[in-house]
């Protein structure tokens, strides 16, 4: 009799958890969804207050097409958040190797940096990092884009933490073999942390993806303006807001995001658990 009890007691729970999450994620997802069903509607069908639209028509496309080099925008922060992503991941990573497994003098002083640079808010290094570029004759090139955030302080801090829970005895026995640091970093130490490694590289490509202010600083003709700034080139573009144009161009910037998301999903949930058990 107790054990019917406690097992509709349990069927219970799971109803109630799986119901709250059905919620949240019809909360969470339903400004997507409308986006997304507004991008085939006629202005008349928005003004009018509709859910649906009477016929679904890919004409706010093919206007946003016509209207700003929607490609041209695309390929730019494509291009950026994946280049920024690889550097990022590669930067750091390295940074984390040698405060982990190589000792050097002023190793902590070292580390004190990369702790400390976590603590500088953007706002306090975007004119010295604007003036750079410029001196560099960069403005208007991905590469004044991508200069400041080709390292990451949170990033090499987190992959720190990793690499300090791996087993160090296999690392010690690369070392007996004769193994340099090279072999050790990318046969051994890479492949035991992709959890970290996948997880950065969401973080980093969705946060480079959604750059707003630093784009538009760095560049000043279309060719070399990322996404997000074409976005805000939709708004009143014409001095009437054009919704579904809008958000057609909306759906363009968001499929990436959740395609990352979605499929780094899996690294993400084991990344936020990493480091948590030490040897």
């Amino acid at each position: 009799m107790k054990s019917k009890i406690n097992f509709n007691r349990e069927n219970i729970n799971k109803l109630i958890c799986y119901t709250i999450l059905i919620f949240m994620t019809i909360i969470v997802f339903s400004p997507i969804i409308y986006a997304f069903l507004t991008s085939f509607m006629s202005n008349r069908d928005i003004m009018a207050g509709r859910l649906f639209p009477e016929i679904f028509s890919f004409e706010n496309y093919k206007v946003l097409k016509d209207k700003i080099p929607i490609g041209t925008f695309f390929y730019n922060s494509l291009v950026v958040s994946i280049l920024g992503m690889i550097f990022q991941i590669i930067t750091c990573s390295l940074a984390a190797y040698a405060m982990v497994f190589i000792d050097f003098k002023g190793k902590k002083g070292m580390y004190l940096l990369i702790l400390l640079s976590m603590f500088i808010p953007w706002e306090a290094i975007f004119i010295p990092n604007y003036i750079t570029v410029l001196r560099m004759n960069l403005i208007d090139t991905k590469l004044a884009i991508l200069l400041p955030f080709l390292t990451n302080g949170l990033g090499a801090f987190l992959m720190v933490q990793q690499f300090k829970s791996l087993s160090k005895s296999l690392v010690e026995a690369a070392q007996i073999d004769g193994c340099s640091h090279i072999y050790i970093y990318s046969k051994i130490v890479m492949p035991l942390s992709k959890s970290i490694l996948g997880t950065w590289g969401v973080y980093s490509f969705l946060n480079l993806w959604n750059m707003y202010l630093w784009p538009l600083m760095t560049s000043t003709r279309p060719e070399s303006r990322t996404i997000q700034i074409g976005l805000r080139m939709m708004n009143m573009s014409d001095g009437i807001a054009d919704y579904g144009v809008i958000m057609a161009a909306v759906i363009m910037v968001t499929i990436p995001s959740l395609l990352v998301l979605f499929l780094g999903q899996t690294q993400l949930q084991k990344g936020i658990t990493s480091g948590a058990v030490k040897e």
